[in-house]
């Protein structure tokens, strides 16, 4: 263990740049607790698990700074968190562990926690964690994958944090004869054998995983051990007999299993509206995986050439919907009142471009109460009219797109599955904007939304 990770706070500057701050008190507090020695950066004879216990016993009791230990310990946990991920999966999909800490490392030991409802993602963490039964360095690495925002920007670079044996724990036979037909167009034959073999794993490893829950386990799904790929290879050989899959070992029945989780995995990820395995660019933005509409293309550079003139388009598309509408709500509220029409612009501003919460913002523009500015904002409504915008604008753009790469006997079908696909595509975006204008952190907002939103605005005040 290293006791400074109990008074060194790990946060995040405005601009982004991680640093470390030493709390004199909890530092002071800490070693009065736990040790005689002044200088010492490790307790050898207690774990962390033995002195989280205490602490938190402290904090329960009414020892405020005992709960500013904790939250610096899960502040250096959310840290080395993120590095993890990204060491192992940054390099290949193309984002840096800074890039992961804005999302989920948000706790201020010098702020309210719950001022304008805002609650940390280390508040939350330690509100749900049961000092009893877990160790608070797995708990909290376990929450930070757990984030929905974190997951999503992972999800746009193409990684999906969930183990093999959860993604085949979830999955029914049904849900994957659908996937395995539609999207990755599999025979029948095969189809079949994953189904069986999907089915021996449920009962045999979905069995024991409620046995193991039902006795007080909890944590993530392991990988089966050798005496359950044997119940799997020995329930196949009594209940599927005609098929084939029975004659292959147990070691080539794990790999079948790893096989059919990656496929589901990939799956997963571009329903979810997440970068396609196949294509990447240097800078991760919005894209359609080449199957999607493009079904029968073999070409992977005319695959790469649709997406990136896609990436364009909608680029476009999301500027041009953004101050058209922004315009308009602007233009409504300039003929009832001029001084409302330039605080909704301001608003938009100091909420989007520089993380003002509405009571700010409401100060900042001469308005008596938050709620004025939400009335006066209407976010809700704007990015609605903003979405409407984009998909009446971006679909007949890109059919002529996809005219452009695709074959002619494919057309009809494309035209039926664009509009679907567009809809998705656009819902997911949309979605982010909202889901980050939610969790406001004080600082600037990273949505391309948001991006789109705040070069407008800088644009019209330099008019």
């Amino acid at each position: 263990m290293k006791a400074s990770h109990y008074w060194q706070f790990v946060k995040l500057r405005a601009t982004g740049q991680c640093i470390r701050e030493t709390i004199a008190n909890a530092r002071e507090f800490f070693l009065q607790q736990f040790s005689a020695t002044d200088d010492l950066d490790a307790v050898p004879e207690l774990t962390d698990l033995q002195i989280q216990r205490q602490l938190w016993q402290l904090w329960q009791s009414g020892e405020a700074i005992a709960e500013i230990c904790l939250r610096c310990f899960i502040s250096n946990q959310i840290e080395q968190t993120c590095y993890q991920i990204a060491n192992q999966f940054g390099t290949d999909h193309g984002f840096r562990y800074p890039d992961l800490l804005v999302f989920v490392l948000n706790d201020f030991i010098d702020r309210p926690q719950n001022q304008s409802g805002f609650i940390s993602v280390a508040r939350e963490i330690l509100d749900s964690f049961e000092h009893e039964r877990s160790n608070l360095a797995t708990w909290t690495s376990r929450k930070v994958k757990q984030n929905r925002e974190l997951n999503a920007f992972l999800l746009e670079h193409g990684v999906y944090l969930v183990s093999d044996w959860a993604i085949l724990n979830d999955t029914s036979p049904k849900q994957l004869e659908r996937i395995y037909s539609e999207f990755y167009q599999t025979a029948q034959y095969s189809i079949q054998q994953s189904k069986n073999l999907l089915e021996a794993y449920h009962v045999v490893y979905r069995m024991d995983r409620l046995q193991s829950r039902l006795n007080g386990s909890k944590g993530q799904c392991p990988a089966p051990t050798p005496e359950q790929i044997q119940k799997i290879s020995e329930y196949l050989a009594v209940n599927h007999t005609e098929n084939h899959i029975v004659n292959i070992g147990a070691t080539n029945i794990l790999g079948k299993l790893q096989e059919m989780a990656s496929k589901l995995r990939q799956y997963r990820i571009q329903a979810r509206g997440g970068k396609s395995r196949q294509v990447s660019f240097d800078q991760p933005n919005i894209s359609i995986n080449p199957e999607t509409l493009m079904t029968n293309r073999e070409d992977e550079h005319e695959a790469l050439a649709f997406l990136a003139a896609y990436r364009q388009q909608f680029e476009q598309s999301l500027e041009q919907a953004i101050a058209k509408v922004t315009e308009i709500h602007h233009a409504k509220l300039k003929q009832r009142s001029p001084d409302h029409a330039a605080n909704f612009l301001t608003g938009l501003s100091l909420f989007h471009c520089h993380g003002q919460t509405m009571a700010e913002i409401a100060v900042s523009v001469g308005l008596g109460a938050q709620y004025q500015v939400t009335r006066l904002l209407k976010l809700k409504e704007l990015r609605s009219d903003i979405r409407r915008e984009i998909l009446g604008s971006l679909r007949n753009q890109v059919i002529e797109l996809v005219k452009f790469y695709a074959d002619a006997s494919q057309l009809c079908e494309l035209d039926q599955k664009l509009e679907t696909v567009l809809q998705e595509l656009v819902e997911e975006e949309m979605e982010h904007a909202e889901t980050e204008s939610i969790k406001n952190k004080g600082t600037p907002f990273r949505s391309r939304f948001a991006i789109k939103l705040c070069k407008y605005l800088q644009q019209v005040h330099q008019c």
